[in-house]
């Protein structure tokens, strides 16, 4: 598992992460923050890593991911 960067303050667009959704890393193609846990949201170009966790991200691999489920390369 890869530890999240001290330096980095934003999730954007493009960014590489690491998932449970498979055994390579993959990047972002969208960001979705989210009430309450839900899978829709408003679409976001970046947000605060901290705020990863009220996120739902698409990924280049085809798949998608809670906030939680990720970590930023």
């Amino acid at each position: 598992m890869t530890i999240l960067q001290e330096n980095r303050t934003f999730i954007k667009i493009g960014t590489k992460v690491n998932h449970n959704q498979g055994p390579y890393p993959a990047k972002v193609t969208g960001i979705e923050l989210t009430k309450d846990g839900s899978k829709y949201g408003i679409d976001m170009d970046k947000i605060f890593v901290e705020d990863k966790d009220r996120c739902v991200f698409d990924l280049d691999n085809g798949h998608w991911a809670y906030g939680y489920q990720i970590n930023p390369i």
